[in-house]
């Protein structure tokens, strides 16, 4: 059975050199994807934490401006 025609070595490398560049695009690719994802639970998680934080604010029947007051106390007690 003929199976074609050989290819060289140099067109075997740069066949193999074209293919690596591919997948090293793809992951780079990829990994773009996953960090702008990364990027997107992080807000999400900070806004999650803003509405538990606002909940307790609500049920405690505190202000924001009282927070940052306790918040400030607290920090000159520390020192």
């Amino acid at each position: 059975m003929a199976r074609g025609v050989r290819k060289t070595p140099t067109e075997r490398l740069n066949n193999e050199l074209i293919k690596t560049k591919d997948e090293i695009l793809s992951h780079k690719n990829a990994i773009n994807s996953l960090e702008e994802k990364c990027k997107q639970l992080e807000e999400e998680l900070k806004l999650e934490q803003l509405k538990d934080l606002s909940t307790v604010l609500e049920e405690k029947n505190m202000s924001i401006s009282e927070l940052k007051d306790l918040i400030a106390n607290s920090d000159k007690i520390k020192q």
